[in-house]
């Protein structure tokens, strides 16, 4: 049975309002070519694949058609390639009912591309991509943004100094705010909370910890952390809050052993896998998972300034006291993570590993919130 806190930040549909801030996700995105075979072809072998599709991927796309799944406002943000693939993937994303009004468009320069081969027999997934040099984004594209319409922005980890610049940007902005001065004008509380900024580190490259410092939610993922020498989710979570800015969320998958996160105020909380009865495609169960805790977090953050916005200078003062200052950084900020309590953040934990389940279930995204409008009927 879903608690009444669970099912009124997931909901049962799209809770969206007119003018509501949208989830920003920044990144990559790029066109899948999915070979679905009943085991890995041997090398120099010629066997013919169960399934053929194309599909719009890279890691904050694909969060992005979850989010929309789910019934969140939002936005991908990121180089597109002018030649013959464009209209492939603008036209998905509007089939998504996903923003992309500010992607630079660059010319003469190809698509990025992933071949993926699916096994069935083992439920493995392989990669093989390729980018021609696609530029990334720069800090000046990322001035060309209006931030008052964000609530949230999510980032890949990668194209790091420029991301840097990035976080930079929102910390002055969210440093600009004053969301508690006028806290009898419930309206003013509400447009003027500060974004909430969040990382992915997935590629094993040490300096993605640079940017801990400036996020307020990390996705840690299993090969990040094995890359770190880390054997399990315990182990990650307590090493890599060293790096990490006062207060800031932890969050670390494991596939089949499911997912564990540590609150702003350091507890610990994990919830099991949900799998499937039959694993149908595992591509993208990772961002899946970023995409739902993604989606429940900025919900709950919503019914938190929206309940509590006359309480929030408490609720600021009790936040800090029950934060433990980490002095191994220079950062002297604190996370805006007060609406992250230990019962939301094992909900959405726990909520994401049940969608990343169902995802590895069914082939692609499509269907996958029809899935959970039934499961929080019962």
């Amino acid at each position: 049975m879903i608690s009444s806190f669970y099912e009124r930040i997931v909901g049962t549909c799209s809770t969206t309002e007119p003018n509501q801030p949208k989830i920003l996700c920044v990144g990559l995105t790029c066109i899948d070519i999915i070979q679905t075979c009943w085991q890995y072809p041997a090398e120099d072998s010629d066997q013919g694949s169960l399934d053929y599709r194309w599909q719009r991927g890279g890691n904050t796309s694909n969060s992005c058609t979850v989010l929309s799944q789910l019934g969140s406002l939002c936005e991908f943000f990121g180089n597109l390639s002018a030649e013959e693939h464009l209209s492939f993937l603008q036209n998905d994303m509007r089939k998504h009912n996903i923003d992309f009004s500010h992607c630079p468009i660059v010319e003469n320069i190809g698509c990025p591309t992933s071949i993926v081969i699916l096994s069935l027999s083992s439920g493995s997934r392989t990669i093989l991509h390729h980018n021609q040099n696609l530029p990334e984004l720069t800090l000046k594209n990322f001035e060309q943004l209006h931030l008052e319409d964000y609530n949230w922005i999510h980032f890949e980890g990668r194209n790091l100094n420029e991301v840097l610049s990035m976080m930079q940007c929102i910390e002055n902005y969210n440093n600009m705010l004053n969301y508690s001065q006028d806290s009898n004008n419930k309206e003013a509380g509400i447009s003027q909370i500060p974004i909430t900024v969040s990382v992915e580190l997935e590629c094993p490259k040490q300096e993605l910890l640079d940017l801990l410092p400036y996020v307020d939610v990390a996705f840690i993922s299993k090969e990040f952390a094995q890359s770190r020498g880390y054997d399990n989710m315990s182990e990650t979570l307590k090493n890599i809050s060293e790096d990490a800015k006062s207060g800031a969320t932890l969050i670390c998958a494991w596939g089949d052993r499911g997912a564990m996160a540590r609150t702003p105020d350091n507890i610990i909380v994990q919830s099991p896998a949900f799998p499937p009865q039959k694993v149908v495609d595992t591509l993208g169960a990772g961002d899946t998972f970023n995409a739902a805790v993604l989606h429940f977090l900025n919900n709950a953050k919503l019914e938190f300034f929206k309940t509590k916005t006359l309480e929030v200078d408490e609720a600021n003062s009790t936040f800090q006291k029950n934060v433990t200052k980490n002095y191994n950084i220079e950062s002297l900020e604190y996370s805006h993570a007060e609406f992250i309590t230990p019962n939301v953040l094992q909900s959405a934990i726990t909520f994401a590993c049940q969608v990343a389940g169902a995802k590895v279930g069914i082939r692609g995204y499509d269907k996958l919130d029809e899935i959970f409008k039934d499961t929080l009927r019962r």
